[in-house]
C-alpha cells in the first residue's frame, strides 16, 4: 500500500506502518490467523491459568462491589435486589474486560501477567471473543484456554498468537 499524500497544512510525518522495518526485523510477517513456526514461545501454561483466575477473582470482586455498594444505598434490599446488583458489577467488569482486549490485546489478569496477544485484534473478533469469554464466565474462563491442535480457542477467536511480552515501545 503507498503511503497517501497529506492534505495542505498537515504535518507530512510517516506513520509505523508506512515506515521500512528495522534491520533486524526483516522476516516475512505471518499471515493473521496462523501461528508463526517458532517465532514467539508460547507462554506458560501456568501464566495463562493464573491469568483466567486472576480475570475471575476480578469479576466476582466486581460483584461483590456492587453488591455492597446496593446494600449501602438501601436499607432494607430484597434478595432479588442482591442479585440483580452482582449481575451489573459483572456486566461492568465484562466492559472492562472489552476496552482491555480491544485497547492493550489482553484481558486484565493477562496484563498482571504480562501476556499478550501478538497483535492488534479488530473490533468484531474483540466483541466475539468477549460474547464468548462472557458465555465462559460460569467455568472460569476454561474453555478458552485449553490447546488443542495447536492453538487455544482465545487465540482462534482472537486471530493471533498469545507472547509473553510486554507491547512494544512504541505502541
Amino acid at each position: 500500500m503507498s503511503p497517501r499524500t497529506p492534505p495542505p497544512g498537515q504535518l507530512d510525518i510517516p506513520l509505523v506502518w508506512e515506515t521500512e522495518p528495522a534491520a533486524g526485523t526483516q522476516g516475512a510477517a505471518p499471515a493473521p490467523g496462523t501461528a508463526p513456526a517458532a517465532a514467539a514461545p508460547l507462554p506458560g501454561a501456568s501464566r495463562l491459568w493464573l491469568a483466567v483466575l486472576a480475570d475471575a477473582g476480578m469479576t466476582a470482586v466486581g460483584a461483590a462491589a456492587f453488591m455492597a455498594l446496593a446494600a449501602l444505598l438501601v436499607e432494607g434490599i430484597a434478595p432479588g435486589q442482591l442479585v440483580l446488583a452482582a449481575v451489573a458489577g459483572v456486566e461492568a467488569m465484562t466492559v472492562v474486560v472489552l476496552g482491555c482486549l480491544w485497547g492493550w490485546r489482553a484481558t486484565p489478569g493477562m496484563l498482571l501477567l504480562d501476556v499478550r496477544f501478538s497483535q492488534p485484534i479488530p473490533f468484531g473478533r474483540v466483541c466475539a471473543m468477549w460474547l464468548v469469554w462472557l458465555l465462559c464466565l460460569p467455568l472460569a474462563g476454561i474453555p478458552l484456554v485449553i490447546r488443542r491442535r495447536g492453538g487455544s480457542a482465545a487465540e482462534r477467536l482472537a486471530g493471533g498468537v498469545l507472547s509473553p511480552r510486554s507491547l512494544p515501545a512504541g505502541a
